[in-house]
């Protein structure tokens, strides 16, 4: 495990105002997260949290969250509002095993019956089967973009490895519960879609979502420490379409012919986010 800042605080406030779809609300138990992906767009939360550690090296934990959040859901505000769990920080981080906040989240929002949507990379979100169960409208969205091994312990070095993902995404398909897949950031060399696509139907995965690498805020960077040291041979081809905008743009092009084509092969319907 990396060496983590780890630093338990008091909020004011459990939910916030969500960008992701209209009039949602969202809740991040952690500022941080200890997964230390080395390419997470959530790096900009750094400019307001005062920390100097990298990104992947600290973890504020809101030792109150569950607490505020039982006061804040009965506002009319809130009634039968879309609320996602862990838009910047994964809600089950390896943190999450000492903590539980997120499994106290869910045990005061069981009784409320809000739409929820979880996102993460972690199979530990099976410990919670048995409230997951309890809600009417929830679905959790597993990140897998790719099925190599090796690359995923170099970007995603404390997160769950696919094989766990794909099996927990398959044990919560099996219970009914809404599964969805993250084929994103979708990779050059490291995404290969029709594999994907084979994994994601066989794991009982009803939709999913792909975007293009986000370049900004530095997230390239650790990426790019990455190749160079693990993948020396790739990394001249990595940078001559990452760094290129037409390049990106070409590549990106060709990647949602791909995944349309596959979608509609595998009848799995997709939300395609590549910026061009």
């Amino acid at each position: 495990m990396n060496q983590l800042k780890i630093k338990e605080i008091q909020c004011k406030s459990a939910l916030s105002e969500c960008g992701f779809s209209e009039n949602s609300f969202c809740i991040n138990p952690y500022v941080g997260c200890g997964h230390a992906c080395q390419y997470c767009y959530a790096r900009f939360m750094k400019r307001f949290v005062g920390h100097n550690e990298p990104w992947g090296c600290f973890v504020d934990v809101k030792i109150n969250i569950a607490d505020v959040l039982e006061k804040q859901i009965k506002s009319p505000k809130y009634k039968n509002k879309l609320i996602y769990i862990g838009t910047v920080t994964d809600p089950y981080q390896p943190l999450e095993r000492k903590y539980k906040l997120t499994r106290k989240i869910l045990e005061v929002l069981v009784k409320y019956q809000n739409p929820i949507q979880i996102l993460t990379k972690s199979s530990l979100i099976l410990r919670d089967i048995d409230l997951l169960r309890k809600f009417e409208n929830i679905e959790v969205n597993f990140t897998i973009k790719t099925l190599d091994e090796q690359w995923r312990k170099l970007v995603e070095p404390y997160s769950s490895s696919i094989k766990e993902r794909l099996g927990a995404a398959k044990k919560l398909s099996g219970e009914g519960i809404k599964v969805a897949a993250m084929m994103g950031p979708y990779w050059p060399f490291f995404t290969d879609a029709g594999k994907l696509f084979k994994e994601f139907k066989k794991a009982g995965i009803s939709y999913l979502f792909t975007e293009s690498f986000n370049m900004t805020g530095g997230n390239w960077s650790g990426v790019d420490k990455v190749l160079k040291k693990h993948y020396p041979e790739l990394l001249p081809k990595m940078r001559e379409i990452m760094l290129n905008k037409n390049n990106f743009n070409k590549f990106y092009s060709e990647a949602e012919k791909k995944v349309r084509y596959l979608s509609k092969k595998y009848k799995l319907p997709i939300s395609i986010w590549f910026k061009k």
